[in-house]
């Protein structure tokens, strides 16, 4: 179907709520949808749609960051905020993670305190797809609150098959932390603003104050506008002890930030995210071009590789090239949402002159987010940094199809145009017909990003499943990659208890390999070759045993 046709459909089916209403049937699935459980029917189809769309809950990390996240996590979760470090490191060199004198990755612990649950339970993935769950609960509840329960439904419905959503949250990344809080903030203030119960308050400063821990950029952005809407109401009603809750939440997340700090640089106000591109990809910071600095760190040739990466990315982002950069971006992020419907896109352009003060709120911190992470270089297809915003777009896209729904439906234009017409038999029913007519329209991704990501996995997926079929339970893995290896595709992790992990997966560096093997001779060693993909097992001088291999189907060595 393409875009004019789709146009075509919505405005016809608009047309056709003139003659069909169906009244009784509306009012059932109004009060249906209306009713304080739905919310929770909307979560629990959002986790399992995410599932299926994912693969499972036991999902290997692609992403450097999302395998650091799992490192961090496991430490979290065995009680401790550092690993010892790693003898000699050199061999277990992890992206984004510190392996000597301590073994911690560099980012903050929020994200990882939230993935904790689902290790717990053998399911990695089970937390972030509740998160995505929650997420979704909630754009439906805040656009209910706002609109009415039918555009808070296509919202949900345009919000989860979103090519950006679909790509990017369900993983291991810090987004799906945040994308869960930015939504439970906003609903939190809402229902502040509705009845002003200090309890909500408390759920503001919690989602803030749990989301800075995860992702401290992008959720300073989002607490700003909220800080002055706050502000302003407390002072004109002069009741300033209502901040005691929240400012009492806010402190204890400052606290566990510094703590986090002292136990993994040793000082509360040095955090050691900087400290990390400073010992392995000193280009790899905030601002703009390069900083002329090198790696504190010998890398290996798969980091040397990736800083060759950041240096060329980080070259050409300068202060001059914002602009494009800025453009670039905002296309992305656009065809985040709109990309293969693009026929909604100008509905949701129309929306911008018919909306109301909240969403021009939510526009507004939409927009400084954007603008936040200019200081930030990163290639603009790489948008996972601005989903959170994505809610906005889709109520936007759903607000306005209403409203043209409404008005071909009734003959009338409601008004004042930032509120949107009540809701009538007529508009339900056009704009029912018209996203069931145009569901293969709306979801023609959903299969491509489920394919997509499966094959993605793959490499790291067949990785684990072969080392699986090593045996013994004490047993290390150098690992050779192919000539046309990506950086980006990193299998070397690790494990917070080095002595009694099953396998160490280590970096090949060749003869040296042997102080490696003499390091802990109750381990077998194997070679992993990338590009035959086969396991062989290597004697106690580093040499193949060539009738001792594991081999992929259909591989050959």
């Amino acid at each position: 179907m393409t875009d004019t046709t789709a146009l075509l459909v919505l405005l016809l089916t608009a047309l056709l709520g003139r003659f069909i209403t169906l009244p009784r049937a509306v009012d059932g699935a109004t009060r249906a949808l209306d009713a304080r459980w739905t919310p929770v029917v909307i979560g629990v189809i959002t986790a399992a749609f995410m599932t299926w769309l994912w693969g499972g809950l036991d999902q290997v990390a692609v992403v450097h960051d999302e395998a650091a996240y799992l490192l961090q996590a496991k430490i979290y979760a065995s009680g401790r905020w550092t690993a010892p470090g790693l003898p000699l490191p050199e061999f277990f060199e992890q992206y984004h993670v510190f392996v000597t004198p301590i073994l911690t990755p560099k980012y903050p612990p929020g994200h990882a305190f939230v993935l904790i649950p689902g290790l717990w339970l053998g399911l990695p993935g089970l937390m972030p797809v509740l998160l995505l769950g929650l997420c979704g609960a909630l754009v439906y509840e805040v656009a209910r609150r706002l609109a009415n329960p039918w555009v808070a439904l296509l919202a949900w419905f345009l919000w989860m098959t979103a090519p950006g959503i679909m790509d990017f949250e369900p993983g291991y990344l810090s987004e799906t932390s945040t994308s869960a809080l930015w939504m439970l903030g906003w609903y939190a203030l809402l229902r502040w603003m509705e009845n002003e119960q200090p309890k909500w308050l408390g759920w503001l400063a919690f989602s803030m104050g749990l989301g800075f821990l995860s992702r401290p950029v992008t959720m300073v952005i989002f607490a700003l506008p909220v800080a002055v809407v706050v502000l302003r109401r407390i002072a004109k009603r002069d009741a300033w002890k209502e901040l005691r809750l929240p400012f009492g939440i806010g402190f204890i997340f400052i606290g566990i930030w510094m703590l986090w700090s002292q136990r993994t640089t040793g000082n509360p106000l040095n955090a050691p995210y900087g400290l990390y591109s400073r010992y392995y990809f000193p280009d790899d910071v905030m601002g703009f071009g390069l900083t002329g600095q090198q790696p504190l760190r010998p890398l290996n040739a798969d980091m040397a590789l990736f800083n060759e990466y950041v240096k060329i990315l980080h070259k050409d982002y300068t202060l001059a090239a914002l602009p494009y950069n800025l453009r670039e971006r905002i296309i992305a992020i656009a065809a985040n949402m709109w990309a293969t419907r693009a026929m909604l896109l100008p509905l949701a352009a129309l929306a911008l002159i018919t909306t109301s003060a909240p969403i021009w709120f939510a526009l507004g911190t939409a927009l400084l987010l954007v603008l936040a992470y200019l200081c930030v270089g990163h290639a603009p297809q790489w948008t996972v940094y601005y989903v959170e915003i994505q809610p906005v777009l889709a109520f936007l896209t759903a607000a306005a199809w209403w409203r043209v729904a409404s008005v071909l439906s009734s003959r009338k234009v409601a008004w004042p145009l930032r509120e949107l017409p009540a809701v009538s038999s007529g508009a339900v029913f056009a704009m029912l017909l018209g996203t069931l007519m145009l569901f293969p329209y709306s979801t023609r991704m959903v299969n491509y990003i489920r394919l997509n990501k499966a094959e993605g996995s793959a490499y790291h997926r067949n990785f684990r499943d072969l080392v699986k079929l090593v045996p013994g339970e004490r047993n290390m893995v150098f690992i050779r990659y192919a000539p046309n290896h990506s950086p980006h595709m990193s299998l070397v992790t690790n494990e917070p208890d080095l002595a009694n992990a099953r396998v160490w997966t280590v970096y090949d560096r060749g003869a040296d390999n042997i102080r490696l093997i003499r390091l802990d001779r109750a381990r077998t060693p194997w070679l992993f070759d990338d590009e035959h993909r086969v396991l062989v097992q290597l004697d106690s001088t580093g040499t193949p045993i060539r009738d001792r291999a594991i081999r992929e189907p259909g591989t050959r060595y």
